[in-house]
């Protein structure tokens, strides 16, 4: 069992008794997240990782009954806990079928709140174990080439777990930068598949003329310039993997073929009459809103629902900072061995900066940056080295132009504030006559 301490969302529009629980589980060692609605609650959960939940039963807008529902659907696994100062049977019974694991009635004294939270959380240990054979990943912190430590990483390892076996369709979304080639080729090395081909194929980066021989092959004189008949690139991934990238680029008559191939597991040649059966595992990635797409009629819907049987979303590294040093370190150790600098340190002060950053571009931009660092250093990285955009700056204050008359009487405005408005003065020190002054402020 995890010796790290709990992490406990208690959930009361009360908040004399959020303050009371949340005394109560410290001391019982407990981390306590708080929430007075299940709104609030929601939010927390999609955020930080809950050991259980606890919410009172008597709510406005939502009560407890309809947070739990939305956690046993969202959260399956996470224990929740009741607790009412109404206690009913009707109640009780409600809150067991609603997935509930226990019911408290107030008032409670501490060791009866002890006692309940304990065996919900031990509850939920066992459960979790016995329906949960799949190979443990929570100490793993590089897993075929993808490195990192947080929640995020987890599960998107427990889900290559999953699939890598199988010859499923897996569609990966997120933004460029995030890793989409590298959760491929985990899904591909990691599986029974590892000792055969992996194919790589950019949509984006092939000529339209060009891209259904390269993808399906040519027969002998099929085309002009075709001398020989060549097989393509699916019948090169023949038995392995093949990863289409950026596959909202691909034009739609390749739509239309690509559908086929996937329907009907079979190639035809440019040229050629017969078809071809093939045995491949396809993976498609994106940094598109495919969905939307196929709303603005860009992208096939039928195309887009096979490819995306098994779907992965790349996690952006400005929601999973705490995977940020580590990958810092990662890159660190691998460019220190490539550019033969075996002692090379980063000053710690740069940790913040780089925590602070928001990260357009991703891994990748992260990983640039360490490679440029490191080769103009010898020995430490210091804030010297760090990029000006990294950096903490003031937004500059813009303002919009004026014309010669306006600069002339926000000029005479100060000087008059500064004599206390006394015009002769203020003419005096401007060198022009009262007359002059009156109409220059008009």
């Amino acid at each position: 069992m995890s010796l790290k301490k709990k992490n406990i969302l208690i959930v009361d529009d009360n908040y004399d008794m959020l303050d009371l629980m949340q005394r109560h589980l410290k001391g019982f060692n407990y981390n306590t997240y708080k929430a007075s609605s299940a709104n609030e609650a929601i939010e927390v959960l999609k955020y930080a990782s809950i050991d259980l939940l606890i919410t009172d039963l008597n709510m406005p807008d939502t009560n407890g009954f309809e947070l739990i529902k939305y956690s046993k659907e969202h959260y399956p696994i996470l224990p929740t806990l009741i607790i009412t100062g109404m206690p009913t049977i009707e109640n009780a019974v409600n809150a067991i079928k609603t997935g509930a694991s226990d019911y408290l009635v107030k008032p409670f004294t501490s060791d009866e709140l002890y006692q309940t939270i304990n065996r919900s959380v031990l509850k939920n240990t066992n459960d979790s174990y016995l329906s949960n054979p799949v190979t443990s990943v929570s100490e793993e912190i590089n897993y075929a080439g993808i490195d990192g430590r947080s929640e995020q990483f987890k599960n998107l390892v427990d889900i290559i777990e999953r699939v890598k076996n199988n010859k499923v369709n897996v569609l990966i979304e997120g933004e460029s930068g995030t890793g989409k080639e590298l959760i491929a080729r985990a899904i591909h090395t990691k599986g029974s598949l590892a000792n055969m081909p992996f194919i790589c194929i950019n949509c984006g980066g092939i000529p339209e003329t060009l891209i259904e021989s390269e993808l399906f092959g040519h027969t002998k004189g099929a085309f002009t310039g075709a001398k020989e008949s060549r097989i393509g690139l699916f019948q090169a991934a023949s038995g392995g993997t093949i990863f289409l990238d950026e596959i909202g680029n691909a034009p739609l008559f390749l739509q239309t073929k690509l559908l086929r191939v996937i329907q009907e597991k079979e190639i035809t040649k440019i040229g050629a009459v017969n078809t071809e059966k093939i045995d491949v595992r396809i993976i498609c990635a994106t940094n598109s809103d495919l969905h939307k797409m196929v709303l603005d009629g860009t992208f096939r819907e039928d195309l887009y629902y096979r490819i995306n049987v098994i779907n992965i979303k790349t996690t952006p590294l400005r929601e999973r900072k705490e995977d940020i040093i580590f990958l810092v370190n990662t890159f660190i150790k691998k460019y220190a061995i490539e550019y033969h600098k075996p002692s090379i340190k980063i000053n710690e002060k740069i940790n913040d900066i780089l925590l602070r950053y928001s990260w357009p571009g991703n891994i990748r931009e992260l990983e640039n940056i360490i490679q440029r660092m490191i080769i103009m250093t010898d020995d430490i990285i210091d804030l010297q080295h760090v990029p000006k955009q990294l950096k903490y700056h003031i937004p500059e204050k813009t303002e919009p132009f004026k014309s010669l008359r306006e600069y002339e009487k926000d000029q005479i405005l100060k000087i008059l504030a500064a004599v206390d408005n006394n015009k002769t003065k203020a003419a005096k020190i401007l060198q022009i006559d009262r007359k002059t002054l009156n109409q220059k402020i008009i």
